[in-house]
Formats: structure tokens, C-alpha cells, sequence
């Protein structure tokens, strides 16, 4: 136990300003495993040792590379014996990441060169345009076996539990903010009540599966607002800004889900 001042390491605070990453990603680093701070302080502060940075410096690299936060835990935990495998996995996805950004970039000039020529694309074009546009989006975050288990939780859901789910987001959103503007503390029953939902629906997402669980972690820690909103406006849904929330709302959220304990 290191006293309040963390004299010899660093704190959550600073390591994230000087690395760039978020307290929330740190945090999420400490629950994995993946990084458990080497020392916390009389009141309970995480505090980073010298060896600490240098894992980290690992697992932002590996994580650079594509491998999963799980796989990252495996390799660095087994001394590096994975990472071959992982790497060889990596250079696969990529080889088919290329050949759809191929296949979307041909579907693309054919469309420019239709509308050069005033010969109008087909729908047809539009479509698998988009399509090839969204399924590169997804992959950046999810493997081609996650996608699948969400297809075949999405036939299991039906579209209608699919659509009722998507639309209950904005209202939660919305409830929470409402919440937050009147004072209440993320600890007071309304956004306690909010934050329970929430947990619910993103349980029905991931099913208890903790690759999706970890996957769906990862677009939230590594997408920016204002990309996720413009994939939403995308895909022509209206109200995106309000399905995503504000960093603001974003961290009262966080704190309403750590203040219910061990739920």
C-alpha cells in the first residue's frame, strides 16, 4: 500500500493524459486483468508502476495490430507464445479486409462512372454499395463468427424485438439526462432504475457471451460520438444524435452502473 501522494508512480489521471487513452478504457484494462495496477493508495487510488507502463505499452501495440483484448490477455499471460498465432490470424482478416475494400471501391467507381456517363446507377449498385460499407464497419470491431452469432440472435429475436429494443435506447438516454439535469446523483433510485434497463438490453445483445460483451465494449471505447452518429445517419436513422450519448452523459451512465454495487 503506497500513500496518497504515489510518490514513484504514476495515476490513473496522468497515465491516461500522457497516453492518450481514456480513465474508462484503464478501467476496463484493470477489471479484465489485463492491467492491474501494481500498488493502490491509502483511499484506494490505482497506482502504476514503471513495469505497469511497459505492459501497457504491449497491449496498446497488440491492440493496434487487431488482436481482441482477450487474446492480448492470453499472449502476454503465456509470455508471448500467442502472439504468433494471433498475428498469423490478424494477416488473414486483413487479407479479407482488402478484398471487400476492393470489391467496395470497384462497386464505387462503377457507380461515379454511371453518373459521369448520365447513365444511372441501379438500386442494385446503391445497395450492395452500402451493404459493403456497413460490413467493413462491423468488422472492424466484431470477428466474421461474432457476426454470425449475432445474425442468429437477431432471426432468434424476431425484427420486431430487434426494432422495440432500438427504440427503447433514446427514452433510456433521454430518462438518464432528464435525471442528471435535475441533480440526482447516479446512485438515486431513478438513475438506478434507468441503468438496470440498460444493463438488461445489453445483455440481450451479448447473451452472456463474453467475446461479444467485449467486442461491443471495444466500439464504445474506440469510436468517436461523432462517428457513431454518422454510421446511424447511414443507415437513414433520424434520430441518431439521440441514440448516442454525450461523453457527459456517457460517464454519469458509467457512474450509475459502478454505483449498483456488485449487480
Amino acid at each position: 500500500m503506497a500513500d496518497d501522494d504515489g510518490n514513484g508512480y504514476l495515476r490513473i489521471g496522468e497515465l491516461a493524459r500522457r497516453t492518450g487513452l481514456t480513465v474508462r478504457a484503464l478501467h476496463h484494462y484493470d477489471a479484465l486483468g489485463l492491467l492491474v495496477p501494481a500498488q493502490r493508495s491509502f483511499s484506494g487510488r490505482r497506482l502504476y508502476s514503471d513495469g505497469d507502463v511497459r505492459r501497457l505499452y504491449r497491449v496498446v501495440a497488440l491492440r493496434r495490430i487487431g488482436m481482441s483484448l482477450a487474446e492480448i490477455g492470453r499472449a502476454l499471460d503465456a509470455g508471448g507464445a500467442d502472439i504468433a498465432a494471433a498475428v498469423t490470424r490478424q494477416v488473414d482478416q486483413l487479407d479479407a479486409e482488402i478484398r471487400e475494400r476492393v470489391a467496395l471501391r470497384d462497386r464505387l467507381v462503377a457507380i461515379s462512372d454511371g453518373l459521369a456517363n448520365e447513365n444511372a446507377p441501379s438500386v442494385d449498385d446503391y445497395l450492395q454499395a452500402i451493404e459493403r460499407t456497413l460490413t467493413m464497419e462491423m468488422e472492424k470491431h466484431f470477428t466474421p463468427e461474432q457476426l454470425d452469432q449475432l445474425e442468429q440472435r437477431r432471426e432468434r429475436l424476431g425484427e420486431q424485438a430487434i426494432k422495440d429494443v432500438e427504440d427503447e435506447w433514446p427514452r433510456l438516454f433521454a430518462a438518464m439526462q432528464a435525471a442528471r439535469d435535475r441533480g440526482a446523483a447516479p446512485e438515486d433510485p431513478e438513475p438506478q432504475r434507468v441503468a438496470a434497463r440498460m444493463r438488461e438490453l445489453i445483455a440481450m445483445f451479448h447473451g452472456g457471451d463474453e467475446g461479444l460483451k467485449a467486442a461491443q465494449t471495444s466500439v464504445w471505447e474506440d469510436t468517436p460520438r461523432e462517428e457513431m452518429v454518422a454510421m446511424l445517419k447511414r443507415q437513414g436513422i433520424e434520430d441518431a444524435e439521440a441514440r448516442i450519448p454525450t461523453p457527459e452523459l456517457n460517464a454519469f451512465c458509467e457512474r450509475a452502473h459502478a454505483a449498483c454495487g456488485g449487480c
